[in-house]
């Protein structure tokens, strides 16, 4: 919250299994339009080659919401 007060976009990054929780915490917290980013899960016990696709396929969605394009 912090970050976005002083004007610096954020993204919070979770699983698709928790997104729901992440985003009704961030509307209690006064943030419900805050960008969110799910990836697949579980993460751990993931393999890390598995985690990277992961987290590759999530940068250009991460990209547009921090830029808004």
């Amino acid at each position: 919250m912090k970050l976005e007060a002083e004007g610096k976009p954020t993204v919070l990054i979770t699983t698709v299994r928790f997104r729901g929780l992440a985003e009704e915490v961030a509307t209690e917290l006064g943030m419900p339009n805050a960008r969110i980013v799910a990836v697949d899960h579980p993460l751990g016990g993931t393999d890390a080659e598995t985690v990277l696709e992961w987290a590759d396929a999530a940068v250009d969605e991460t990209l547009r919401l921090i830029t808004g394009s």
